[in-house]
Parts: C-alpha cells; sequence; structure tokens
C-alpha cells in the first residue's frame, strides 16, 4: 500500500509526507487528484488480500465480503485466546506455560517438600535432622529431663514434679 503520489496529490494533507486526495478548485485553477493504476492497484490488492486470508473466494457481486472477511479474521483470532474468566483452565499446554514463567524449579522442590499434615512424620533421616537443629544433647536419654511419676505414685497435674535424667539422680517435687 502506499499514499496517492500522482502529481496532482495534494502534499502533506495528513502531515509530512502523507499526501492526501483534493477535489479540486475551478477557482485558483488546482486540479482535482488524478487517480493512477498505481494507486488504485494497491487499494485492490490491499483489500482483496485481507478477504483471501479469511478463506473467502473473491466474488465480483458481492460487496460485503470485506466485512466478512474482517469479521471471520477476528474469530479465529479470538478462539486462539485465553478466557479470563477460566483462570487458567484453557491453557493448552500447563507444564510448558509454567516452564516459560519460570516455575520449574519451584515446582521440583514443591514435590520434595515434606507436608505439613505429617508433622514430621515424613521426615526421611530424623536423627540428622534432630542434630541439624542442634538437639542432639537435648535428646541424650541420659541427660533427659522428663515430667512424670516420682516415688509417691504417677504425676498427674496435681502434684508438680519434674524428673532430672539418672545421672544426676535428682528431682523437684511440690515441696521443693
Amino acid at each position: 500500500m502506499h499514499r496517492i503520489d500522482t502529481p496532482t496529490a495534494q502534499k502533506d494533507k495528513f502531515g509530512q509526507g502523507k499526501n492526501g486526495f483534493t477535489n479540486g478548485d475551478p477557482a485558483t485553477g488546482r486540479r482535482a487528484t488524478d487517480l493512477n493504476s498505481d494507486m488504485w492497484d494497491a487499494v485492490q490488492e490491499e483489500v482483496c488480500t485481507v478477504i483471501e486470508a479469511a478463506g473467502i473466494q473473491l466474488s465480483k457481486g458481492e460487496h460485503t465480503q470485506l466485512h466478512a472477511a474482517i469479521g471471520r479474521l477476528i474469530d479465529e483470532q479470538v478462539k486462539t485466546r485465553l478466557e479470563k474468566n477460566q483462570n487458567g483452565a484453557d491453557i493448552p499446554n500447563k507444564p510448558l506455560f509454567l516452564q516459560n514463567v519460570g516455575l520449574g524449579e519451584t515446582i521440583n522442590l514443591a514435590a520434595g517438600a515434606l507436608q505439613k499434615s505429617q508433622n514430621g512424620g515424613d521426615i526421611p533421616d530424623k536423627a540428622k535432622f534432630v542434630e541439624n537443629l542442634g538437639l542432639k544433647e537435648t535428646l541424650n536419654p541420659t541427660k533427659r529431663v522428663s515430667i512424670g511419676s516420682i516415688g509417691t505414685g504417677a504425676f498427674d497435674g496435681s502434684t508438680p514434679c519434674i524428673n532430672i535424667g539418672d545421672s544426676d539422680s535428682g528431682f523437684i517435687g511440690s515441696a521443693d
């Protein structure tokens, strides 16, 4: 496509380098814009290209083909768009989408994550986990602090006491 460029075109009608048409002015002797085959060939081919791109065969007697072609081309493009109200449910290749937005590593990390509902039951190496938390000595059986029975009976909450590991051989009772 190109703008009219015949000698009678109105120069810069729509801005610098944007020629347009004029009806002429008999009072000043200005001629109306002459149309040449270059201009009409360009218009014809631009319009015909749109119609044919929509899969419509050109027909001399039809005068709505351009309108139909534009509508069809828009409809085809709309079909390839995602619907906002689907919230991603209509994404055709979800794994590729997640990779493209950079979530591949996040997904892999989540797949290997511990499940909150397991409350630590799914920790594969519990001893190493305790060591990493710095609790290895805290959980040492010879240094353990426990709440439980003393010589006078079971700890039931009515008599507070704390038993301290065997190596200390002591306890704190309600009287202490």
